[in-house]
């Protein structure tokens, strides 16, 4: 599947999660200052700041999975985990509407400036592609194409709902391999009515928060706070997590892999309610059998929830068991559901979403 290589649409569908490519601040979009527009117009309903609420969104994996299931089988592995990729939704959106000057950051990319003016803007991309663009207004709701006779075609529409204490986000994305659009519509919490530039990478800082967004945590007790800093921020702390989590299980420790669990699961695989002891056996099951354990980590994609205190990760995992009665290898997106208590962030479900080979 090609990926649009205009700098603007490089920059744009970073931070709308379409290609999940990395923009940079050099990639901003530059345009005309903004006109003077009246306070009423400046306190639009798109404006604030927004957390996805995923039980009011569409299901990813359904989605993509769907999307897929009608490809070749021998193509349906690469598209799957390219869709999932690329159209993951960002945890945290921040907007600003000044007239038609729109100001747009995610958890997934920074900030970018650009004008919806109404009028489709061509540019040529990195490999000679003539790549269009257009944002438009219309009534309270802002949509933004972009796309290419020979490339992909992306569209997305924000449109604030209840009097603009939500927002839904419509993402539409066509190819030539696709025998129709996928669509997926995400719906997003607004937590303040003030947008947070700092977003990208990590969740808002708690104390930045309205106090109608500082949800009390789960644990029993109150968790250590999120710690401040680029290096040391929730998302850094978390992928690290992963990286170690993966060390112990392919040095077989079971001391240390048990370290990630908290004393009950909501779910491990197939089971529900599980206690780490019961995990611990089956780990060591398995390592006592094995002659060699390799496992590998894809970077995952997070999505916070429960204002920044868990947290859904999910990544591709390959994986390569030898000795005992069989060998085993193979493919799965696994998703690993974490929690941050008074001990740090700790895996409280594990599972497989998707088998890929």
């Amino acid at each position: 599947m090609k990926k649009l290589t205009s700098v603007f649409a490089s920059v744009l569908c970073a931070a709308l999660a379409c290609l999940g490519q990395t923009a940079s601040s050099q990639g901003r979009r530059t345009a005309a200052p903004p006109s003077v527009v009246s306070a009423g117009e400046t306190a639009t309903q798109l404006t604030g700041l927004y957390r996805i609420d995923l039980a009011r969104s569409d299901k990813l994996y359904s989605v993509v999975a769907g999307a897929s299931s009608n490809l070749p089988f021998g193509e349906q592995q690469k598209f799957f985990i390219d869709l999932t990729v690329r159209l993951t939704p960002p945890d945290l959106l921040a907007i600003e509407r000044r007239g038609r000057r729109i100001t747009l950051a995610s958890s997934r990319a920074p900030r970018i400036d650009f004008d919806a003016d109404g009028i489709t803007h061509s540019e040529r991309g990195g490999d000679g592609q003539i790549v269009n663009t257009l944002a438009a207004l219309r009534g309270g709701s802002l949509t933004v194409s972009v796309g290419s006779q020979s490339e992909d075609k992306f569209n997305v529409t924000f449109e604030p709902l209840e009097a603009g204490r939500a927002l839904r986000v419509t993402r539409r994305l066509s190819n030539e391999q696709l025998t129709q659009p996928v669509l997926i519509h995400s719906v997003y919490e607004k937590i303040s009515g003030v947008p947070q530039w700092d977003i990208y990478d990590a969740p808002p800082r708690r104390d930045n928060l309205p106090p109608a967004a500082r949800r009390p945590p789960v644990a029993t007790s109150t968790p250590a706070p999120v710690p401040r800093g680029s290096e040391t921020n929730a998302a850094t702390t978390l992928r690290r997590a992963l990286d170690n989590w993966i060390a112990a299980t392919n040095a077989r420790d079971i001391e240390r892999q048990m370290s990630f669990y908290p004393p009950v699961l909501s779910a491990f695989y197939l089971t529900r309610n599980v206690t780490r002891a019961a995990v611990r056996a089956e780990k060591e099951r398995v390592f006592l059998r094995a002659r060699t354990v390799e496992v590998q980590a894809d970077a995952p994609e997070l999505i916070f929830q429960e204002a920044g205190q868990s947290a859904v990760m999910r990544f591709r995992k390959t994986y390569a068991i030898e000795g005992g009665v069989q060998e085993r290898r193979g493919a799965v997106i696994q998703e690993l559901r974490w929690r941050l208590t008074p001990q740090g962030w700790k895996i409280y479900s594990e599972r497989d979403v998707r088998v890929i080979r």
